[in-house]
């Protein structure tokens, strides 16, 4: 859905494109590609907008530019994935990838260097925060990618620092843009945001027999490692799949079966208790907040 700062949001990713990119097949293609990513919502700068006004930063156009900025990142780090996990016959950058790749690099170097033309005073911190975390989650997606978190424990962890890296990075650089004085708290209820959205997206995933689907990937997602854990005899073809003792086809022609042995066992209804358990630890941490009831009121739907 589109919201006054989306709009606003996308409008400052496009400026600094036709800034800073004079090739014009380049500046053309980035703009596709940003059309496309801000038509499916741009979350990480509207947080980031958020946590900018919640703790009262000075009325300003640039904090527009600096969550384009994140959202630049963002959508690098989203083309790079559906590359790496060879997932994107779907997205614009699908077509002419080597093209697409050399776009990944100018986003990210667009991203930074939008910031460091603010006149923000800690535009320096925003920019560190935004290399820490930006680094923390390539480590995690790299361990995505070895595809060996193959139990709750470290699943959370991974997931926490692939995914919760990024949604902390947007709502710190907003904090700190505003404040030298955030909370504490913000990191700890960001990182369960993205936590709790990536559950989400695993639910999805796991009941959409397509391409996508996480268990055809021989994924480790936690639907997926309560299954292959569980003692019913049937789910054996799943745990041979697993061990490439079993055709994609054969797993296919059973997709009614594993549909409704998520049901069985439980393992839709764990998933979507982890994830209740890890939203009422991000809403405690927000009511930890001192801020306006309104700010409080839009944190909370990110949460849920």
């Amino acid at each position: 859905m589109k919201t006054p700062k989306s709009v606003l949001i996308r409008k400052s990713i496009e400026q600094a494109v036709h800034t800073q990119v004079n090739q014009q097949q380049l500046k053309e293609q980035l703009l596709g590609y940003v059309g496309y990513h801000a038509e499916q919502g741009l979350p990480f700068g509207e947080l980031l907008v958020l946590h900018y006004n919640q703790f009262n930063g000075i009325a300003t156009e640039e904090i527009y530019a600096v969550a384009a900025a994140v959202e630049a990142l963002i959508l690098s780090f989203d083309m790079l994935d559906d590359f790496e996990d060879e997932d994107c016959t779907d997205k614009p950058w699908s077509i002419q990838t080597n093209l697409a790749l050399n776009s990944t690099t100018a986003l990210l170097f667009l991203s930074v260097d939008a910031i460091r033309a603010t006149d923000f005073p800690n535009k320096d911190q925003a920019i560190a925060i935004l290399i820490h975390y930006s680094l923390r989650s390539i480590n995690g997606q790299h361990r995505d990618l070895l595809n060996n978190s193959r139990n709750e424990k470290d699943y959370i962890e991974m997931t926490i620092e692939k995914s919760g890296s990024l949604t902390a990075l947007a709502c710190l650089i907003g904090a700190v843009l505003a404040t030298d004085d955030y909370p504490k708290e913000i990191a700890i209820y960001s990182e369960l945001i993205g936590l709790v959205g990536q559950i989400s997206n695993d639910l999805k995933d796991v009941t959409t027999w397509n391409e996508k689907n996480d268990l055809l990937n021989k994924k480790y997602t936690l639907p997926i490692i309560y299954l292959l854990n569980h003692p019913d005899e049937e789910l054996q073809l799943i745990r041979d799949y697993y061990h490439d003792q079993l055709s994609v086809d054969e797993i296919i022609h059973n997709r009614e079966l594993i549909s409704r042995k998520l049901v069985e066992t439980g393992a839709i209804t764990y998933t979507e208790v982890i994830k209740k358990m890890h939203q009422n630890r991000a809403l405690n941490e927000v009511k930890k907040l001192t801020i306006d009831q309104h700010y409080m009121d839009r944190l909370i739907e990110y949460i849920q």
